[in-house]
């Protein structure tokens, strides 16, 4: 029952009025038959769908960590933390409004359904209108058909209306708002056929429905004619839930069913870290994982993600390779792979798996996978935690451990691997120069310096090229200014593998981090610090999955302390308006934002402009995933895009804390023949503010 009503006055009225509210043998019947169609026509589309789940590659650590997955899904999924982006707070909200009265009216649903079988006066334990739990439901129900309705109002405008780029424009959405509405419209029109039926109830406990009720009232309507209004809508609105459950399987809305799951089965450990291979070349060839070559190699959370994918664009707002006309939208990909897999449910389940055809080139182009820079916005824009980089990184993998002799492969990545193999960096220059570059710069290394505190992990970058051995020297005369008790590996530094399993040889990666991991033993390493963000993301989150953990810095973070700790002091004053330039592994990888930009708010004179798209937000140099080493020849350049954005900020100086993006910002400076604008690090900015006198202060 939904009134807010005594019983007992209830039970009174019922004596004197016509049995209406009473549940009859033909409503059984009715309602016996649109639910048991209903459920098992929903059982047969879903059947197929989540059976194909199980034959998918498992990863028993999605069921880990319970109380942080539980945590996570009350947060961002019931709690819709992602969706009120400041952003995109307008339609987030909108969609926070949809999605909060189908949670409340829930249990509404319930109470409707089971009115067909007990009556109109039926109500579930505890929710009697007799209640206070009761009839403050009763006035949230009230509430949120209202909000379901602006929400759903506002999202056909932009449908139909104002039509935003990243937003799918189909009849399939159109037509799913139009039935939430009617859902809405239905109720208050059994809600107000009800109370107009009894006659006597309070618009403050009813506020939509009892103004309805009043409206007939005013109107004349007789009882007989709204409770005939009111029983239709009942009907219509039983029916329009199990004809919308029924359609969720079937298109863009399957996230309704599958959304709440995919967030609560997210990575509870760092987005840093891709997945583990676990190699073995004596195993048998064919029995090794060596990459997705075909859908039945995905697990089951790939095939999840693309069920739950929402449509909603987010992922390309800030995406390069989209902004940047390239063959990858993560939004595409998703509905792709998601056609292939309910395409391939049979051969899947029937194991003739050799029967599917390769996904890359076949289903996936090939200029898709390489195309990305892993930059992490489609995945910290995605409100139900869609992971695409590592689906992505898995593709690559079995193309570059098994195909890279084909021209689905980038021949550059071919060159990357012949010098990380020989030489241990990705130009092929001889390893024995490794530690040249700090031979006159007053730099201990660990056979120097054995009681060192840190160990600095000099990187591929700083080694071999030329701009960033000047970040390099400057780091140097910050950390020799501060006293820091450290040491470098020199020649016994090796790459730590970052570029190669990015670009998809694990195998080459797992060689070159167990070597690195060897050497940091060999010296008792503890603590490090490194000038590269790669560097610092793979030894911070990835070497652990090779049994080995660090204490491991960014200099940003490691300058930022030490200027805390007034060990440095800049006292050089400079007149220069900078902007910074969010690198993607320190910022949405490991969420270092503020350090960099205090750093340079130390300098004296110093003024800081930010770019539009700063901090999480932060537009992509191009440069990660491995493309710094492959070329692009697909679109507009990713780098180009990032310094137009920054050159018009009208800042002289572009600061980053990255070799990659270093690299990308002179080159698209360069390309575009801009002058008067210089690209720097950032460590650059607070070295040259030093006084050579300048020592210690601990």
């Amino acid at each position: 029952m939904t009134l807010h009503l005594p019983i007992s006055w209830l039970a009174a009225k019922m004596t004197t009025t016509p049995d209406v509210f009473k549940a009859t043998q033909e409503n059984k019947i009715a309602m016996a038959i649109l639910l048991g169609v209903g459920l098992l026509v929903f059982a047969a589309l879903m059947w197929k769908r989540m059976l194909v789940l199980l034959k998918l590659r498992h990863e028993p650590f999605r069921f880990e960590e319970f109380g942080e997955r539980f945590k996570r899904l009350l947060l961002f999924g019931l709690g819709q933390k992602r969706m009120v982006d400041p952003e995109e707070f307008k339609p987030g909200l909108a969609h926070v409004m949809i999605f909060g009265a189908f949670m409340v009216l829930s249990i509404r649903t319930v109470t409707l359904v089971l009115m067909g079988f007990f009556g109109f006066t039926f109500h579930l334990p505890l929710l009697g209108p007799d209640t206070i739990l009761g009839s403050g439901y009763l006035v949230l129900k009230d509430f949120v058909v209202l909000t379901a309705l602006a929400g759903t109002t506002y999202f056909l405008y932009l449908r139909l209306v104002a039509k935003p780029e990243r937003m799918s424009v189909s009849g399939e959405g159109v037509f799913i708002l139009f039935l939430i509405q009617g859902l809405m419209y239905t109720e208050i029109l059994f809600e107000a056929g009800l109370l107009h039926q009894v006659g006597n109830y309070s618009v403050l406990h009813h506020p939509v429905g009892g103004l309805v009720a009043n409206l007939y009232a005013t109107l004349g309507l007789s009882t007989s004619t709204t409770w005939m209004m009111g029983v239709v809508g009942f009907w219509i609105h039983c029916f329009i839930i199990l004809f919308f459950l029924n359609l969720l399987p079937l298109g863009k809305h399957f996230h309704v069913i599958t959304g709440l799951f995919n967030v609560f089965f997210q990575r509870v450990h760092s987005v840093g870290q891709l997945s583990w291979i676990d190699i073995d070349m004596e195993a048998d060839m064919d029995k090794q994982f060596w990459g997705i070559e075909k859908i039945h190699q995905m697990t089951w959370k790939m095939a999840l993600d693309t069920y739950s994918c929402t449509e909603c664009g987010r992922c390309q707002t800030h995406c390069p390779t989209y902004i940047t006309d390239k063959p990858l939208t993560h939004k595409g990909l998703n509905l792709t792979i998601k056609q292939h897999l309910l395409d391939s449910a049979g051969t899947i389940m029937s194991g003739k798996e050799e029967e599917l055809p390769d996904l890359v080139p076949n289903v996936v182009s090939s200029e898709t996978i390489w195309a990305c820079t892993t930059c992490g916005w489609c995945e910290t824009a995605c409100p139900v935690f869609i992971e695409q980089v590592p689906r992505i990184v898995d593709m690559r993998r079995y193309q570059a451990m098994v195909k890279s002799d084909t021209s689905d492969f980038p021949q550059e990545a071919v060159n990357v691997f012949r010098g990380l193999e020989e030489q241990s960096n990705p130009w092929n220059l001889s390893r024995s120069d490794r530690g040249a570059w700090a031979e006159e710069l007053n730099i201990p290394t660990v056979k120097d310096n054995p009681d060192f505190d840190y160990l600095w992990y000099v990187g591929c970058a700083a080694a071999y090229d030329d701009r960033q051995k000047k970040v390099a020297a400057a780091l140097a005369k910050v950390i020799n200014a501060a006293g820091l008790n450290y040491a470098i590996l020199a020649t016994e530094e090796s790459c730590n593998g970052d570029t190669a399993r990015r670009l998809g040889n694990e195998y080459l990666f797992q060689a070159l981090a167990q070597e690195t991991i060897d050497t940091f033993g060999k010296y008792k390493v503890r603590k490090i610090f490194t000038q590269c963000p790669h560097c610092f993301n793979v030894i911070k989150n990835e070497y652990p999955q090779l049994g080995a953990s660090f204490e491991v810095y960014h200099h940003s973070e490691l300058v930022q302390q030490l200027l805390y700790d007034e060990r440095i002091k800049p006292n050089k004053e400079f007149d220069k308006l900078v902007t910074y330039h969010d690198s993607c592994y320190m910022g949405r990888y490991n969420d270092v934002y503020e350090e960099p930009r205090r750093m340079l708010r130390s300098v004296p004179g110093l003024s800081l402009v930010e770019m539009p798209r700063n901090e999480r937000q932060s537009f992509c140099c191009g440069a990660g995933g491995g493309r710094m080493w492959l070329e692009e020849h697909i679109g507009g350049r990713i780098n180009q895009e990032r310094v137009k954005e920054a050159v018009e900020t009208g800042a002289s100086t572009i600061a980053s804390n990255c070799p990659f993006c270093l690299t990308m910002i002179r080159d698209g400076l360069g390309e575009m023949d801009i002058e008067g604008v210089d690209a720097v690090d950032i460590v650059e900015l607070v070295a040259n503010s030093l006084d050579d006198e300048n020592t210690s202060q601990s």
